[in-house]
């Protein structure tokens, strides 16, 4: 998914709910019967979503979802503290044996409450709560009501990241908010300070993999990623650039070019430390795929010379741009990775980027499954009612000069970023446009195994791209 011209009104928690319920009419009656002590009937983990009005009754904000979720275990509520889920759910926030919840918390100087029951179907239905938010100092009575929806998505994972997280070593570097790919081409943007974790620091010189986030701060993907290539002996690296700057998915605050920037921070980082490591790879999902599809954009390579040494790139749940009409550098392989059923991020678009301009480089490589048939993190490949996209409606194409053009499929609109620029505008027409929800996802046994079988035959051994399990021609 792209993040970089990625506008919708996805979940949006610059505002929460009042967390003062002794005063709250709403739910009076509710707290003199609180949950009582909690239960593990219903412990798992738990999409959110909402829908908040104003005084007049009117609809203030959409039933959004932005990739965080709230963890029950053993009847106690938290939360993954993910995208807008960043804030501190109060310790008292549980839910009893007979499904009454109650979630207290805040963030900043705002609180919230939501409060409800789950009935006998929630494993298979969304359950709905309600809500109350308000602002600072804004008693209880002046607040304004939501509607919550709970939807499970399944038992609480298995944490292994403690025992995954052994050898690596944390550090900070010094990167820019670059939010468009001119101002990439041109250094611009305002500094920010990014952390990294490393592993197998002392195998550098064989070279170094990079794993770059996508279109949220929930890392989890690309922690599985770096499990699954950190014993081919070469030094791992994982950026956590999204969380810093992170607003609501495909949002403005957070774009592809940031991400591409952190690369080329933390590798000049690194090889101030240690020196210039043999080659450099890249791994990055959707709109970090296409983040990444840059590291071999000739004009970059030129301007940062920190990129010379990026041999490699696999962007999976690949998005694609349609055309590119500037420069590839030849050197850099590009390997794009999609599920065969995937519907969000599809394959053919990586196809025709290869067949616009007969890229040799590009490498197509396609899998068993759909949107994230390759990571752990998800369930059985199923259909995901509010899960985004924009490719399939939308395409991305860049000019030589490196300027965006945005396409409606049905060729009824356009926008040129060269003549209309990269503000409000292009991002507000991009979300009303191009953004539609739907998709399938999920992992797909199958599918994973032969693509990080792949991965392994082309870091280490170096096979021919035809030998690939996935190799598409």
């Amino acid at each position: 998914m792209v993040a970089k011209v990625m506008f919708t009104s996805l979940l949006k928690f610059n505002f929460l709910f009042l967390f003062s319920f002794l005063s709250n009419s709403l739910h009076a009656a509710m707290f003199l019967n609180p949950p009582g002590e909690p239960s593990n009937n219903f412990d798992g983990e738990y999409r959110f979503s909402h829908i908040c009005f104003k005084k007049d009754g009117s609809q203030q904000q959409g039933n959004k979802y932005d990739g965080s979720k709230f963890i029950i275990i053993k009847g106690i509520i938290s939360n993954n503290r993910d995208g807008a889920g960043r804030y501190t759910v109060f310790k008292d926030s549980r839910i009893d044996k007979d499904g009454k919840i109650l979630i207290k918390g805040k963030r900043k100087s705002k609180n919230y409450s939501i409060l409800g029951k789950f009935d006998n179907k929630y494993k298979t239905e969304p359950i709905k709560l309600k809500g109350q938010y308000s602002s600072k100092n804004k008693p209880l009575s002046k607040g304004n009501r939501c509607e919550i929806i709970f939807t499970r998505t399944g038992d609480v994972k298995n944490k292994k990241s403690l025992k995954q997280n052994i050898g690596l070593i944390e550090i900070n570097f010094d990167s820019k908010n670059t939010n468009d790919e001119i101002s990439l081409l041109n250094d611009q943007g305002p500094k920010i300070s990014i952390k990294a974790k490393l592993r197998n620091i002392e195998n550098f010189k064989n070279g170094l993999i990079i794993i770059v986030p996508s279109s949220t701060p929930n890392m989890e993907d690309e922690e599985i990623y770096e499990t699954k290539v950190k014993d081919l002996g070469l030094t791992t690296a994982i950026i956590y650039g999204a969380g810093p700057r992170f607003q609501e998915k495909y949002g403005s605050t957070y774009t592809s070019s940031m991400i591409m920037y952190d690369v080329i921070s933390l590798i000049r980082k690194l090889e101030n430390i240690y020196g210039k490591p043999k080659e450099i790879i890249l791994m990055g999902s959707s709109t970090g795929a296409l983040a990444i599809f840059k590291a071999a954009w000739q004009a970059y390579i030129d301007k940062y010379s920190s990129m010379k040494l990026i041999s490699k790139i696999f962007m999976i749940n690949a998005a694609c741009p349609d055309k590119f009409e500037g420069e590839i550098n030849k050197n850099v392989k590009i390997f794009t990775i999609n599920g065969k059923k995937d519907d969000s991020t599809p394959g053919w678009i990586c196809k025709a980027l290869k067949k616009s301009k007969n890229f040799t480089n590009i490498i197509n490589l396609e899998y068993e499954g759909a949107h994230h048939f390759e990571s752990t993190k998800y369930a059985p490949t199923s259909y995901e009612p509010n899960g985004m996209h924009a490719l399939p409606t939308c395409s991305i194409n860049y000019k030589r000069n490196l300027h965006q053009i945005i396409k409606l499929r049905d060729g009824t609109s356009m926008w040129d970023t060269e003549k209309k620029g990269f503000g409000k505008d292009q991002k507000k027409w991009f979300g009303n446009n191009c953004v539609k929800s739907g998709h399938y996802q999920g992992y797909e046994k199958i599918g994973a195994k032969d693509f990080w079988s792949d991965v392994r035959s082309i870091i280490i051994h170096n096979n021919h791209v035809d030998t690939l399990k996935g190799y598409s021609n």
